[in-house]
C-alpha cells in the first residue's frame, strides 16, 4: 500500500524531495487551488483517515458554517446525509471545481431565501458573492450598496426602495402615506426637498405647523392652526374665534366679520383691547376702566356694576338708590354723569350743621340709618364723664343759630357744636354771681353726685378751719346776702370780702377795750382764756406778785358801762394804784402809795 512504500522510502533515506514525488506517484491528482496549501503526502491525513477515504468530519471541521447548516436542515445541504465527497470531489487539478452546480439552473430564493426579484434577477453571483465563500454574503442592502442617507434612515433599505425600480426612482415611487406624517391636500404637491432638506428623512419635526410654515399672524395665535386652516388650499375656510384674543360671545357671534375686519386680518389688526375701539362711547369718555365693567356682551344693556370697586361703596341705605339719584343726567351733552362726582355726604344730602362740623359726616353718622345713635366725644375726655356722661346732646348744644329753610325731608337742626364753650357757667347758673370766676372745677367734681363739693379745701385760704372751726358748716361765717356782686345785682352766699378777724362773726364781750387780735388771749381750740399774763407783768412785777397773783381777773376788772356796748362790761382800763381797788382806811392821810408800807 502507498503508506508502505512512504515508510520504506523513510528508512532508506530517500529525501522530502522524493516524498513529495512519490505522492506525486500515489495521489490521483492535484488538489484545487482552495486546498492547495494541504499538497502533499504528509498533509494526506489532514483530510483522509488513515487506511480510509476522506472523512466528512474533517472536512466539517474546516467548514464550520457548512456543519451549521447541516445541523439546522437550512440551505443547500439541509438534507445533506451522505460523505461530502459525494459532491465534492478533489484531486481534479487545480483548477477543478468543488461547487458542482448550474448557475443557471440554481433556485436562489428556496435555497437561500433571499429572491432575485426586479433589478436583481439580472445580477451576476460575483456581483454580490465577492468572495469564494457563498455562505458569508450578508441580506442587507447596505452590504452591497452605498447608504447615501447615512446615518439618518438605518438598514431597513426595503421601507422605501423596491427592487422593481432602480434606487434612484424611489423618490417618485416612496408612498408617504406609509410614515406618521401622510401627505394630504396641498401637501402632496410638495417637493421632498422643501421639508427634507439636504436630504435629511428622519427626525424631521411635524407635530406642529410652526415647524415648517411661518406664523403670518401679527399676534401668534397658539399652535393649533387646524382650528382655522385645511391642508387642501391652506386658506382660511373657518375661523375658530375663541382661539383668538378676542372670542365672540353674545352678541358678537351674529355681527358679520366685515363688521369688524373692513380688510384682511393679516393686512390690519383690529383692536379689540377696549369696547371703544368698536362702539361709539356715550360716556363720552368718563370712564376710564372698560365697558365690561358694567356692560356684558349678551344685550350691551346696562349690567350689574359693582360699585365696591369705586371709592364710595353702596352699603346699607345707599344700596337701594338708583344710580339716577346721584349720577344725574348734564343739560348740556344730555349724559349722566359718573366721574368727578363728590363723596361728601353734603354733596347729595343737605348738611343740617351748615358746614359747622366739616364734610366728614361718618364721624358720627352711618349709612344705616343715618341717626346718631352713640357719639364719643374726642377730647377733653375727663369733661364728658361723670354727671355729664349721661346728659342728651341738647342739654349743652343749644339752638343758637338762626331758623333755616328745609329743603328735604331731613330735620332741620339749629344746634350749635363747635361753639359750644367746655365752661360750666356756659351750662349752669353761677350761684355765686361772679365771686370765684369760671374755675368751678377747682371745687366741684363732675363725678361726684350732683357735682357736689369736694374740691375745696379751706386750708388753701388764708383763713384755714381748725379747732372749734372745722366742724363749723359754711353758712355759720357766709351769710347769703343781696347785693351788687361780680356777675351783677342779686342774692348769693358771700364768699369773698368775709373778714377773717373774730368780731366778724364773734361778738366782742370787751366792747373793743382789747382791739380785734382775740387771739391774743383766746385760742380757736376751746375761746376760753386760759392763764393769762400781763403784757407789762415784767415791769409790775411788784404788783402781780403776792396775793394779786392768785386773783380772778373779775376781782380787778369789775363791769363797767363802756362807749360802744349798751350793757355794762368788764373794763380793762383798770388803774394799779391800791386805792383803785382796796378802801383806804386812811382816807388819804397817808397818801396814795400804800407800798411803802403794806406787803401784798
Amino acid at each position: 500500500m502507498w503508506w508502505v512504500l512512504v515508510l520504506t522510502m523513510t528508512c532508506l533515506g530517500i529525501t522530502v524531495d522524493a516524498s513529495a514525488q512519490l505522492g506525486a506517484l500515489v495521489s490521483p491528482g492535484r488538489l484545487s487551488r482552495p486546498h492547495a496549501a494541504l499538497e502533499g503526502v504528509s498533509n494526506c491525513l489532514s483530510c483522509h483517515a488513515a487506511g480510509r477515504q476522506v472523512s466528512a468530519a474533517k472536512c466539517l471541521d474546516c467548514h464550520k458554517p457548512v456543519a451549521q447548516r447541516i445541523a439546522q436542515k437550512t440551505g443547500v445541504h439541509r438534507n445533506v446525509t451522505t460523505d461530502c465527497v459525494t459532491c465534492h470531489v478533489e484531486h481534479a487539478g487545480v483548477d477543478g471545481e468543488l461547487r458542482p452546480f448550474d448557475q443557471r439552473r440554481f433556485n436562489h430564493a428556496i435555497e437561500t431565501r433571499f429572491p432575485l426579484t426586479g433589478v436583481h434577477a439580472g445580477v451576476t453571483c460575483a456581483s454580490c458573492h465577492k468572495t469564494r465563500s457563498f455562505l458569508i454574503a450578508a441580506t442587507t442592502c447596505v452590504s452591497c450598496h452605498a447608504d447615501p442617507h447615512v446615518p439618518t434612515l438605518g438598514v431597513k433599505c426595503e421601507t422605501c426602495h423596491t427592487t422593481t425600480a432602480k434606487f434612484n426612482t424611489a423618490q417618485a415611487r416612496f408612498d408617504h402615506n406609509t410614515t406618521e406624517f401622510k401627505l394630504a391636500g396641498a401637501h402632496a404637491k410638495v417637493a421632498c426637498a422643501s421639508c427634507h432638506v439636504n436630504k435629511v428623512f428622519s427626525g424631521v419635526k411635524f407635530a406642529a405647523c410652526s415647524d415648517c410654515h411661518k406664523d403670518p399672524h401679527p399676534k401668534p395665535m397658539g399652535a393649533a392652526c387646524a382650528s382655522c386652516h385645511t391642508a387642501t388650499t391652506w386658506k382660511t375656510s373657518k375661523v375658530d374665534h375663541s382661539r383668538t384674543t378676542f372670542p365672540l360671545v353674545g352678541k358678537h357671534v351674529q355681527v358679520e366679520c366685515v363688521k369688524c375686519h373692513a380688510k384682511p386680518p393679516l393686512d390690519v389688526t383690529v383692536r379689540a383691547d377696549t369696547c371703544a375701539a368698536c362702539h361709539a362711547d356715550p360716556h363720552k369718555g368718563t370712564f376710564k376702566q372698560d365697558c365690561a365693567a358694567c356692560h356684558t356682551q349678551s344685550s350691551f344693556e346696562k349690567g350689574t356694576f359693582d360699585h365696591a370697586t369705586t371709592r364710595f361703596p353702596l352699603v346699607d341705605k345707599h344700596g337701594g338708590l338708583a344710580c339716577a339719584a346721584c349720577h344725574k343726567a348734564t343739560s348740556a351733552a344730555g349724559v349722566q354723569e359718573f366721574r368727578g362726582l363728590s363723596i361728601t355726604c353734603a354733596s347729595c344730602h343737605a348738611d343740617v350743621h351748615r358746614g359747622e362740623l366739616g364734610v366728614t359726616c361718618e364721624q358720627c353718622h352711618t349709612a344705616r340709618t343715618f341717626e346718631v345713635k352713640s357719639y364719643t366725644h374726642a377730647k377733653p375726655r375727663p369733661f364728658f364723664a361723670g354727671e355729664h356722661a349721661s346728659l342728651a346732646c341738647e342739654k349743652c348744644h343749644v339752638p343758637p343759630l338762626t331758623p333755616m329753610r328745609a329743603t328735604t325731608t331731613d330735620p332741620v337742626l339749629r344746634v350749635g357744636f363747635t361753639t359750644t364753650s367746655t365752661t360750666c357757667v356756659s351750662c349752669h347758673r353761677d350761684v355765686h354771681l361772679g365771686q370765684v370766676g369760671d374755675r368751678c372745677e377747682n371745687c366741684h367734681a363732675i363725678d361726684a353726685p350732683k357735682f357736689a363739693l369736694v374740691g375745696f379745701s379751706h386750708d388753701q385760704t388764708m383763713f384755714p378751719l381748725t379747732g372749734k372751726h372745722a366742724p363749723l358748716m359754711c353758712e355759720a361765717c357766709h351769710k347769703a346776702e343781696t347785693r351788687d356782686f361780680p356777675a351783677g345785682h342779686g342774692t348769693a352766699t358771700r364768699l369773698t370780702g368775709v373778714g377773717t378777724e373774730c368780731v366778724a362773726c364773734h361778738t366782742d364781750p370787751h366792747a373793743g377795750q382789747l382791739g380785734v387780735t382775740c387771739q391774743s388771749c383766746h385760742t380757736v381750740q376751746t375761746f376760753a382764756v386760759p392763764r393769762y399774763t400781763h403784757r407789762n407783768q415784767q415791769a409790775l412785777r411788784t404788783f402781780f406778785g403776792g396775793k394779786h397773783a392768785a386773783l380772778a381777773c373779775s376781782a380787778c376788772h369789775k363791769a363797767a358801762t363802756v362807749k360802744g356796748s349798751p350793757t355794762p362790761v368788764a373794763s380793762y382800763r383798770t388803774s394799779t394804784t391800791c386805792v383803785s381797788c382796796h378802801n383806804d382806811v386812811h382816807r388819804g392821810a397817808l397818801g396814795p402809795n400804800c407800798a411803802s408800807c403794806h406787803r401784798l
